[in-house]
């Protein structure tokens, strides 16, 4: 059990005080999202020009949020921002003190958050020849999706995988798309109109305490055991693709080139 949650900006400007209301929006529900995993914490927020901040460390988010260096990237959230992908973490594989281990993880052009377990991890990246930095079983979907050109690849090599998982990716050289897979770990998504903006969180509860009394509010029907793309330019207009692997007991149903700027702190 980990904790997924964040926020998929449209694009639009904003004033200062409207961002500064999303970034404690975000800190709100990282910090209830810390009920799901305590053993470490983390943030990547992804700008329009490829650039991105990449702050994670050990133990819970509420340690996290009082470094200074998470107020620093907190603050970096302008008009040129496309995504805050949030993280909180029940270690599974891999020690949180090996940084490498927590999320969101950086796989070549891909930055990404996922929960869940995949059981097979090891074999699927000597099957699919995937480099590997860290022990973290769920680095196998970040790097898959930074090595297949296009979503229906990537779709089909889904199909080998084996346990269970939910997450929410981008890349660095198409950071105007997020894809969200949810599979059979739970993932609410909730459209917020006055932001323009998809907040979403593994459970629904905390997204009921943050922004639940707000008129703006649209639930979004995300089914399980599907690939959802948004683009930052429309994020009602977003496509659904069927992914398909096994889980433990029953089975259920272009990318860019390489290029990015990075400052993870």
């Amino acid at each position: 059990m980990c904790g997924l949650t964040g926020v998929v900006l449209q694009a639009k400007r904003r004033r200062k005080t409207e961002r500064n209301e999303i970034g404690r929006v975000f800190t709100d529900l990282l910090l209830l999202n810390q009920a799901r995993g305590k053993d470490a914490a983390g943030l990547a927020m992804i700008r329009r020009d490829g650039s991105y901040s990449l702050f994670k460390r050990p133990g819970p988010a509420e340690k996290l949020i009082l470094e200074e260096k998470y107020a620093e990237v907190i603050g970096r959230l302008d008009n040129k921002t496309t995504c805050i992908l949030g993280h909180t973490r029940l270690k599974t594989r891999g020690t949180e003190a090996n940084s490498l281990n927590n999320h969101p993880i950086r796989a070549g052009a891909v930055i990404g958050a996922a929960a869940g377990t995949i059981l097979n991890a090891d074999a699927l990246f000597r099957k699919f020849r995937l480099p590997r930095r860290a022990e973290v079983d769920s680095e196998f979907i970040f790097r898959l999706a930074d090595r297949k050109e296009s979503i229906e690849d990537f779709t089909a090599c889904l199909r080998n995988v084996r346990g269970g998982m939910s997450a929410v990716f981008t890349r660095t050289s198409a950071p105007d798309t997020v894809l969200v897979i949810k599979g059979n770990k739970p993932l609410t998504l909730w459209y917020h109109n006055g932001f323009r903006a998809v907040f979403y969180s593994s459970e629904e509860w905390p997204l009921e305490e943050v922004i639940g009394n707000s008129a703006d509010v649209v639930p979004l029907d995300v089914a399980p055991f599907t690939l959802s793309v948004f683009q930052t330019d429309d994020l009602l207009d977003f496509h659904q693709h069927d992914v398909q692997f096994i889980t433990r007991n029953w089975s259920a149903r272009s990318w860019m080139s390489l290029s990015y700027s990075s400052m993870e702190l």
